[in-house]
C-alpha cells in the first residue's frame, strides 16, 4: 500500500490497523500509546478544534527536542509560517473530513545549520467524547531521497517570543500524499 521508509512509521501503521474499528476508524480510547512505547518519542496527537486552532495534545520527546520547547497544549499553527498556515490547516482538516492517511516528507532546518529530513505518517481516530477530530502522527528522520537543494525553506519572520528559543529555524514540505483507509482520499493539493 504505502512504502514507508522508516520502520517506526510502518510499526505505527501496523498498530493502527490492528485496533478494533467502528466503520473504518478506531476510537481514541483503543489507541494506547503505552502499547507501543518505542513510538512515543516521535508521536504527535493533534486535536482539530477549529480551522485556526489545532491543539497539540501530545508531543513526543524527540519532536519536542527539535522545537526546543514543550508545545503540548499550544496551537500547532503557531509553528507554521504565516503564508502556509491556511494550507497547513486545510491539509489536516481534509484528512479528518475524509478519513484517510497522510504520508509526508519534510525538511527542517535548525538554527545550527543542521537539516533534518523527516518522514511523517498521520492517521485519524474517532474522539471518544465530543466528536472533535483527532489525528495521530509519527515523525522520524530518514535519508533524503528527493534531493531538492534548490527549493527554498519556509522561514519564520523574526519575532520577539519563545520561537527565538527554539532550535527550529525553518520547515519545508517536500512531498505530501494521502492514502485510502476505506473512505477515499481528499482532493486537497498543496
Amino acid at each position: 500500500m504505502v512504502d514507508f521508509k522508516h520502520t517506526k512509521n510502518q510499526a505505527f501503521y501496523d498498530y493502527w490497523l490492528s485496533l478494533p474499528k467502528e466503520g473504518i476508524l478506531p476510537h481514541r480510547h483503543n489507541f494506547m500509546p503505552e502499547d507501543v512505547p518505542s513510538l512515543l518519542s516521535s508521536m504527535v496527537i493533534y486535536e482539530l478544534v477549529s480551522e485556526s486552532f489545532i491543539k497539540i495534545r501530545l508531543l513526543g520527546s524527540s519532536i519536542e527536542d527539535r522545537y526546543g520547547l514543550n508545545r503540548t497544549g499550544s496551537n500547532y499553527l503557531d509553528l507554521v509560517e504565516n503564508p502556509r498556515r491556511l494550507k497547513a490547516s486545510q491539509a489536516l482538516w481534509s484528512q479528518a473530513e475524509k478519513p484517510c492517511g497522510m504520508h509526508t516528507f519534510l525538511e527542517q532546518e535548525l538554527k545550527t545549520g543542521r537539516r533534518a529530513y523527516l518522514e511523517a505518517v498521520g492517521l485519524p481516530v474517532m474522539h471518544d467524547r465530543d466528536g472533535i477530530p483527532l489525528l495521530i502522527f509519527q515523525s522520524n528522520e530518514v535519508v533524503n531521497e528527493h534531493k531538492t537543494p534548490d527549493k527554498k525553506l519556509y522561514k519564520e519572520p523574526d519575532k520577539k517570543n519563545d520561537k527565538e528559543k527554539s532550535p527550529l529555524k525553518a520547515v519545508r514540505i517536500v512531498k505530501r500524499s494521502f492514502f485510502d483507509l476505506g473512505a477515499g482520499v481528499p482532493d486537497f493539493r498543496d
